[in-house]
């Protein structure tokens, strides 16, 4: 019995541990999106439908952190340095907020200065089979400083021989991180709300006329679909002044529970064995164990959220946005 505990409880530490490595970590949204202004449309997600998203262009000088990196911060660098992974056993050595940020499918990342001033982070992912940029603010100076040396002595660092202060050792007046006139220039894109399935809703075009129904998740040549009581009509987006949702039904809220149970009990079974392994516990028992227990959370989970889109709606008007809005 102990050991089946301690299994189970070590198949926990593990399934958290992973979650909160390999999900996306962005900076607080008002905070990241504090200047500029957004163009808020709709864009194709290919064969998951079509999301409402914020554009905006962003422009700034680019920063050379450290000669060890170069001009850029590359996957391999990325691995190297345990970069852009989230809290690891690495990280974790020093308190600077941007070894805590971890981003799922990370492919290159750029220092930049903003034309405002601020100090800035590029990165570049991978997000289905297209290549997205996303900008994540800097502190101070201080924390570019302070990554510099980390990066330095990296070695160091993860053995313990070397300690970085809340002040860097790093001279204000070193040559790196190099402020360059090298400009960056670069669009970024930011989901607000995607339409993978048939949801209700409706949309209110620039001539004032409203269109109510069942939005199909399928975008084409510019396009959006609704089903109305007559029929499917094709929604020139440019012609979109609002659009509205109503929530999911119930039975897209249900299918998102069993969806999400059938996940979690597939990690927990993998997790659980991965655990009773390692505990010498008996695997089949603990497999079966987590994969219950992980499957009923992972249920519930998704009940609650699928309840929850059902009750609350969303209205999203698009064109010109002022940033640090989400309507």
């Amino acid at each position: 019995m102990f050991r089946r505990m301690v299994a189970l409880i070590t198949a926990v530490c593990f399934t958290v541990c992973n979650l909160g490595v390999l999900s996306p970590v962005w900076a607080n949204e008002e905070e990241d999106a504090s200047e500029g202004q957004f163009i808020r449309t709709i864009t194709s997600s290919g064969s998951d439908g079509w999301s409402i998203v914020d554009v905006r262009r962003i422009e700034g000088k680019q920063i050379i952190l450290s000669p060890a990196v170069g001009s850029e911060i590359d996957l391999e660098e990325s691995n190297r340095y345990a970069l852009f992974q989230g809290g690891t056993t690495y990280t974790n050595k020093v308190d600077l907020s941007l070894l805590k940020v971890g981003v799922s499918g990370f492919q290159s990342a750029v220092f930049m200065k903003q034309e405002s001033g601020r100090l800035a982070l590029k990165i570049e992912y991978r997000s289905g089979p297209r290549i997205e940029a996303r900008l994540i603010p800097i502190k101070s100076d201080n924390e570019l400083r302070k990554l510099r040396e980390y990066v330095e002595h990296f070695n160091d660092v993860i053995k313990g021989e070397y300690t970085i202060g809340d002040s860097s050792a790093v001279a204000l007046d070193a040559e790196y991180p190099k402020y360059t006139d090298q400009v960056i220039s670069f669009e970024e894109s930011r989901p607000r709300f995607p339409v993978r399935f048939r949801i209700p809703g409706q949309v209110t075009l620039k001539d004032g006329k409203k269109l109510k129904g069942e939005f199909v998740p399928v975008y084409e040549d510019g396009h959006v679909l609704i089903e109305t009581d007559l029929n499917i009509q094709k929604v020139e987006v440019d012609d979109i002044q609002q659009v509205k949702f109503f929530g999911e039904r119930g039975s897209n809220a249900l299918g998102q529970a069993i969806i999400q149970g059938i996940g979690g009990a597939a990690m927990g079974a993998l997790t659980g064995a991965f655990a009773a392994w390692q505990a010498n516990a008996n695997v089949k028992e603990t497999a079966v164990w987590a994969a219950a227990i992980f499957g009923v959370f992972g249920f519930v989970t998704g009940l609650i959220r699928g309840a929850k889109a059902t009750q609350s709606g969303e209205t999203y008007n698009l064109g010109p946005i002022e940033a640090g809005k989400k309507r």
